[in-house]
């Protein structure tokens, strides 16, 4: 039976827990800011960087942040683009209707997202990024994925423009990360400096 990420006590069924991962971590760390809640999924106890795992990201009010599933190896085709749109503004509706309003469409890119399986291969998880801005200032998106599961949910980013980069936490990418621990090297731009 599959699991969902909870937003505000509720499940949300655009947001996807694989079956047989449980949290096996929980942190609070500090995104924009604010003291946010990390939390991570997986199958296995012991946290190995890049693999098969769910990180979701809430704020300190409970509203969600963010959510990435790095577990997603399918044949199946990517929507096309209108479909892809009318999931993220689904799913921002589902999850804020009020925030959702004041989100304009930027574009729809074609990307992938990596992880390690279990068998130590690389797997490469395409995607329809469809990125919003707000009225806030903030950028938004969802990333669809083969038919239409969503792969990322992600709200409130910042943007630094004189470094060119993102300018927000990135608490659910696990490069990223393991730089901010000084265990990896610092990511090039767009990524946030650690």
């Amino acid at each position: 039976m599959s699991k969902f990420v909870e937003n505000f006590d509720a499940d949300n069924e655009y947001l996807t827990i694989p079956d047989g991962f449980k949290e096996v971590a929980h942190d609070t760390r500090s995104r924009n800011g604010e003291d946010v809640e990390v939390v991570r999924y997986q199958q296995s106890d012991k946290i190995v960087q890049n693999n098969p795992h769910v990180t979701v990201v809430y704020g300190d009010d409970g509203r969600l942040i963010s959510y990435n599933n790095f577990s997603v190896d399918s044949p199946d085709a990517l929507p096309d683009d209108s479909e892809a749109v009318d999931i993220a503004l689904n799913v921002f509706d589902s999850l804020d209707s009020e925030y959702a309003e004041e989100l304009s469409l930027m574009r729809i890119d074609e990307q992938e997202r990596l992880f390690i399986n279990d068998d130590g291969d690389e797997v490469a998880t395409p995607i329809l990024w469809v990125k919003f801005a707000h009225m806030n200032g903030s950028y938004n998106w969802v990333s669809v994925g083969p038919a239409g599961q969503v792969i990322e949910f992600e709200r409130e980013s910042l943007w630094d423009y004189g470094q060119s980069r993102r300018a927000t936490e990135e608490w659910n990418d696990d490069d990223w990360v393991a730089a901010r621990e000084h265990r990896g090297p610092q990511l090039s731009a767009p990524s946030a400096l650690a």
